[in-house]
């Protein structure tokens, strides 16, 4: 990994600097790539607001990338170290700020296509400017941790997401289905997920910070810390309240493939407030809710935030940057791309796009449920060191290790610490 960094970084520093576009880049056909991950759904309204742009701008072709989540960060990575990045891309919130450092994007600040007057300018500034005062990529809508609820299984279990609850609750709960019903499981969880909200979510509840302090390149949890976070993501395997992870993984993300959870044998799936549609989707037989996010009762801060849950950007070798740069105007300011993209990246960006999803109802009861309760809490975002990539791919597996049994918590717990420590050296 620190070899393909320092190339990137080689590579960023030696990309040309291309003007806003010549008279003929701006008159003539271009062809730009534009790559993104996403349900079918995504899929297809991103291509329905793709055809619109392309009959509003035919001297603009847009040639679409798209497929599942899994790798595409590391897709990019490649990509980067090639030169053969797409020029507009989804970009995973967590990568943001390590794509901002690598240079591999372009300064929407910077480019007079795009206009960022309907967007409220405290969301932007938390979201994409990664504390440089410049827009170096645009939220997706607005988005935050999610606990989506088959009510129905819950109401006959007795089990009320709808107060408060604490972290040990949810073990309590799910031994309390167990004994209703051995097919059933309070909580569907899939690897990413779960190291987002039972390791950092649980991290920052316990310090009040990220897991990295990037201004002094240092951690901010102790050795200690990460096996008691590790210990209860154990008994929550052991205990049956989360499915077995071994059958979890085929379905990665996508819990509303999961046979068990078309079947509602699932109180909960714990992710983000974009997934509250899909799941609905996959049941159809049930009630749904939003339920509460669980807290620390000596909790030095909430931890859950409300952010967005993806980013857009423009690769810095792009050749057509003011291109881009209209393509991403009208994907986010136009009222045609509004209707057509409805909440497929959840709750819209704008005002202008929030109020054409209300009114034609597209945005569904539980994803303004989910969204509001994100709102509630008082927790900071964690984006910077904390969401690298090979943090992240670290943290990952030592929550796998831990749900697969394969490693103790104790282990799992100076092993982070090590390659988290060894990470920070070579920044």
């Amino acid at each position: 990994m620190k070899k393909i960094i320092v190339f990137v970084l080689l590579v960023c520093l030696t990309l040309p600097v291309f003007a806003r576009g010549s008279s003929e880049q701006e008159q003539g056909q271009v062809t730009l790539r534009f790559s993104w991950w996403g349900t079918d759904a995504r899929h297809e309204a991103t291509l329905a607001a793709i055809a619109a742009f392309e009959r509003a701008y035919p001297n603009i072709k847009i040639e679409p990338e798209y497929g599942a989540q899994a790798g595409y960060n590391e897709k990019k990575t490649t990509e980067f170290a090639s030169r053969t990045a797409p020029d507009i891309m989804q970009i995973e919130t967590g990568a943001g700020p390590e794509y901002y450092r690598l240079g591999v994007l372009r300064n929407l600040s910077q480019l007079r296509s795009i206009s960022f007057e309907k967007f409220d300018p405290g969301f932007l500034q938390r979201n994409g400017q990664f504390g440089s005062g410049s827009q170096w990529t645009i939220p997706t809508g607005v988005a935050g941790s999610a606990v989506i609820v088959n009510k129905t299984l819950a109401d006959r279990l007795g089990i009320d997401f709808s107060r408060p609850y604490d972290w040990e609750q949810l073990i309590t709960w799910g031994q309390q289905v167990r004994a209703a019903d051995p097919t059933c499981y309070l909580l569907s969880v899939n690897t990413n997920d779960g190291t987002d909200f039972f390791v950092r979510a649980y991290a920052r509840q316990l310090n009040g910070a990220a897991i990295i302090d990037d201004a002094n390149k240092r951690l901010n949890m102790t050795e200690a810390q990460f096996t008691q976070c590790f210990d209860f993501i154990r008994r929550l395997y052991e205990s049956g309240t989360a499915a077995p992870a071994a059958y979890k993984a085929p379905f990665g993300d996508q819990d509303q493939n999961d046979p068990n959870w078309i079947a509602g044998k699932y109180v909960a799936s714990i992710g983000f407030t974009s997934r509250a549609a899909p799941l609905q989707a996959g049941n159809r037989n049930v009630q749904y809710m939003a339920g509460r996010l669980p807290l620390l009762a000596n909790r030095r801060s909430d931890g859950w935030f409300n952010d967005c849950p993806q980013y857009m950007g423009i690769y810095a070798g792009t050749r057509y940057p003011e291109q881009a740069a209209t393509f991403l105007n009208f994907f986010f300011n136009s009222e045609e791309a509004a209707r057509l993209l409805g909440t497929v990246r959840t709750v819209p960006p704008t005002k202008m796009a929030q109020d054409i999803v209300t009114a034609n109802g597209t945005l569904d009861r539980v994803t303004a449920e989910a969204t509001t309760i994100s709102l509630s809490y008082n927790g900071q975002s964690d984006g910077g060191y904390t969401t690298a990539g090979e943090v992240q791919a670290i943290l990952r597996n030592a929550f796998e290790q831990v749900s697969y049994g394969s490693a103790t918590p104790a282990v799992a717990a100076r092993n982070v610490v090590t390659q988290l420590n060894d990470f920070l050296l070579r920044q």
